[in-house]
């Protein structure tokens, strides 16, 4: 008895080293699970945003100060800045850029108050619905937010005491503006009034670019000169030089240089995707104006858009991402692609025999391919085992 289990056990290292040689020499199976996936053709460089812009610099001399909140939407012939003698005071000026943007929230705020006359019910559960949103922001620590609503209140508090007979029409913006004019007498007197004569964005922020590179002359731009100009970038910003602007902000454009062999069948008119990756993460819509001559193996593209991106506008040189395509299918390894009777496709394990099923590929890099079915009557299927490798394909024979 013990002689036979003496035989048996060298009988068993043998199968198990035959076991793994045969897996050493190709007849382990290697799987992937089928996944959605997309991929982009994308290039990731560094862009001008080039805007309408209209600088108003008034002659007047003193310090500018604006009348609306930076970022503000302003109609035509809008008071935008005022110009006060002498150098005013830093506290003053705080104080009275407060009080203009409380001014001008309550006007805003007032065109929705007039679904409330006389209803002071709902204007008692508008005002505990901003108190309990207000609660909310302060525990996020949203504190802009914060202001925006303390002003709502106090705009629905003041409509509230007129309605109940205890407050004036206007009692709260009146007092502000009182405030206001009070400052401004502290300040020095007003010598400029400035009015913008087109509507758009305000903005104080201006650059000194608005003149260098705009819509007008965009067309003459090249790959040195966009270089340069990116290389002038830490020249922008100059706040405080006594000018503000007026920015178009339903259509820009975007200049920047791809490589001559990225532009492939890329042409004017073509669609293409921009993503401002420092802002969002989002893809925006953009259409191909122009495509200069090829300039030491690179070429200045201009993008027009036409969507609003938070913050953009502010910018004058952008980091992004120029998609020139995106692909979405199956994803699998380029590893198991293969070819049969002519045909790419991919290698499924079904039942536990391998099954050929034809395949277009969209789009694939050194690694990975993004794929779709070229066959109806034999499709891919959302978390197939996708064979990467194995011993044998023949179809209808157990995989090992």
């Amino acid at each position: 008895m013990k002689r036979k289990i003496n035989l048996l056990i060298p009988i068993f290292i043998i199968l198990v080293l035959i076991y793994l040689l045969r897996s050493v020499l190709g007849g382990h199976v290697q799987v992937e699970t089928l996944y959605g996936g997309s991929m982009e053709d994308m290039v990731n460089t560094k862009g001008i945003v080039i805007k309408y812009e209209t600088v108003l610099s008034p002659d007047a001399s003193g310090t500018l100060e604006p009348s609306v909140q930076e970022n503000a939407r302003v109609s035509a012939g809008q008071e935008v800045a005022m110009i006060y003698s002498g150098t005013v005071d830093s506290g003053l000026k705080n104080r009275l850029e407060q009080i203009n943007k409380k001014i001008e929230q309550i006007e805003k705020n007032r065109a929705d108050l007039f679904t409330f006359t006389g209803d002071v019910a709902r204007l008692e559960q508008k005002i505990t619905e901003q108190t309990e949103e207000l609660i909310q922001k302060s525990r996020s620590g949203d504190l802009v937010a914060v202001r925006e609503i303390q002003l709502v209140i106090e705009a629905l508090c003041e409509k509230k005491a007129q309605i109940s007979g205890n407050g004036t029409a206007g009692s709260l913006v009146d007092d502000l503006r009182s405030q206001k004019a009070e400052i401004e007498g502290q300040i020095g007197a007003a010598q400029h009034s400035i009015k913008t004569p087109i509507p758009g964005i305000f903005s104080v922020s201006t650059d000194g670019f608005e003149q260098v590179v705009t819509p007008y002359n965009m067309m003459e731009l090249t790959p040195s000169t966009v270089n340069d100009l990116i290389a002038r970038e830490k020249e922008q910003a100059t706040e405080g030089n006594n000018a503000c602007k007026i920015m178009q902000n339903f259509r820009y454009f975007i200049a920047l240089n791809l490589p001559a062999e990225r532009l492939g069948t890329l042409r004017i008119d073509d669609g293409a995707k921009l993503r401002f990756y420092d802002l969002s993460a989002d893809l925006v819509q953009a259409k191909v104006l122009y495509i200069s001559p090829v300039q030491e193996n690179n070429a200045t593209v201009i993008l027009e858009v036409q969507q609003h991106v938070e913050s953009l506008l502010k910018r004058r040189f952008v980091n992004l991402e120029f998609v020139k395509n995106r692909n979405e299918g199956y994803r699998v390894s380029v590893k198991a692609l293969r070819t049969k009777d002519n045909v790419n496709g991919v290698y499924v394990r079904r039942d536990g025999t391998p099954h050929f099923i034809p395949v277009t590929i969209l789009y694939n890099t050194q690694d990975m391919a993004i794929v779709e079915s070229a066959d109806s009557e034999t499709p891919l299927r959302l978390y197939d085992e996708v064979i990467v490798s194995a011993g044998s394909y023949e179809e209808g024979s157990l995989l090992q």
